[in-house]
Order: structure tokens, then sequence, then C-alpha cells
């Protein structure tokens, strides 16, 4: 949903950044890890109804989750364990946030709708990763959908500072499911094409073979010339 001037102005302020953690000696996996420990304190203000600092705090926590990749880029430790480490604990940030509000809202406050919407927001957000992951896995390429991870961080963010937690579930539970829709209607399109463009190659190389049967059988259609004609047809007795 981020216009991608707006997603390139960021990564270039994240490499800035990421060359001065560079001389802290700082892994991309380490920032990956503080990154989390961050989402989980403010996953506990959360729990504790401290929406106005939980709100800060998640903001701080997502830009690690743009500095991991940066620091990684920058020191040219760019690994598969790291990317999976990153993915890893994207997901165990977004459970315990949402745990965090699951808590808020059915202990503390006894909500009865919002726990509900908090359960549809967590599996439309884990559903929008897995099914790029799966697609992806498999060969198709999954990047399409309107709510992808820094868009939920923002919404949530603004959601505790204006304490609008209704209204924030509301977006999250439908738009992530919508998200995931998208992109399952993404790779189904790549998957259809793929069909057609094996039924096309598999009809031009089935005509190529029963060309090649035709030739074997009458060698003479396969050089073009005609059999004479007494014997092309029989003579009348």
């Amino acid at each position: 949903m981020f216009s991608s001037r707006l997603q390139s102005f960021v990564r270039r302020g994240a490499a800035r950044l990421a060359a001065a953690i560079g001389f802290l000696r700082l892994s991309p996996n380490a920032v990956t890890l503080i990154g989390l420990g961050v989402t989980l304190v403010g996953a506990v203000l959360i729990a504790l109804d401290q929406l106005w600092p939980a709100g800060l705090v998640l903001l701080l926590a997502g830009s690690f989750d743009i500095l991991d990749g940066a620091v990684a880029r920058v020191t040219g430790k760019m690994h598969r364990y790291g990317a999976f480490l990153d993915s890893t604990a994207d997901r165990y940030g977004e459970g315990v946030t949402y745990l965090g509000l699951l808590y808020l809202l059915l202990v503390r406050d006894h909500r009865q709708l919002e726990p509900f919407l908090v359960a549809a927001a967590l599996a439309g957000s884990f559903l929008v990763s897995y099914v790029r992951a799966r697609a992806q896995s498999l060969g198709f390429s999954c990047d399409g959908g309107w709510f992808a991870r820094p868009e939920r961080i923002v919404v949530t963010a603004l959601g505790l500072l204006t304490g609008q937690l209704a209204i924030m579930l509301w977006v999250l539970a439908l738009a992530t499911n919508l998200t995931a829709g998208q992109r399952i209607r993404e790779v189904w399109q790549q998957h259809r094409a793929q069909l057609a463009a094996d039924a096309a190659s598999g009809d031009a190389a089935g005509g190529d073979a029963a060309g090649e049967i035709a030739a074997s059988r009458d060698p003479s259609a396969a050089s073009g010339r005609q059999p004479p004609a007494s014997l092309a047809e029989p003579r009348p007795l």
C-alpha cells in the first residue's frame, strides 16, 4: 500500500543508520532479536493498558525490522538463515502483540466482540505471510496485496496511540484476510497461465510428433513428392 517512493526513502535512511550500527559490531541476527525483545515489551504494555507507550514501542520495534536487512546489506552478511530468523521473529512479534491485545480486551476489559476481531486479525496476518512463503516455495511470485507487514505495524501503532482499538481491529481483521485472498488469487492466475503455456507447448510438441510419425510411414510425404500415378490409384480392370 505504501508508495515505492516512501519505501525507497525509508530504505535510504535505514542504510545510513545501518552503517552507524555496523561500527557497534552488531550482527543482523542480533538486530532481529533486539527488535523481537522490543516487541515483547510493547505487548506487555498493551496487556497493562498502557496504550500510548505501547504504540511508540511498537513503532520502534518496526524500525528494527527494517534495520536488520539494512545491516545485512551494509556488512555483507546476507545469509539464508538470517532471512529465516527474521521471518520467524516477525511471526512471534505479531503473535505476542495480538496476545497482549487479547489479554487486555478479554481479561481486563471483559469485551465480547473485540476478542473475536483479534483472532480474525491474527489469522489474517499469519495467512498473508504463509501464503507468500508457500507460494514462493512452489516457484510462484507473491508480493501483492494491500496489507503487508509494514502496513499492519503502522495501523496497529496508530490504533494504540489514538486509543481507537475497535476501529484498528476491524481494519486489521478485514484488510489482512482480504490481502490473503488477493495473494491466493495472484497465485491462481499464475497457475492458470502456466497451465495454458504447458497446454500450448504440449499441442506444438504433439503436432511435431504426429508429423514425424506420418513421415516415417510415408517417405514420399516427408520428401514432398507425390507417388507415381500407377501407385497412387489402382487402374480399372
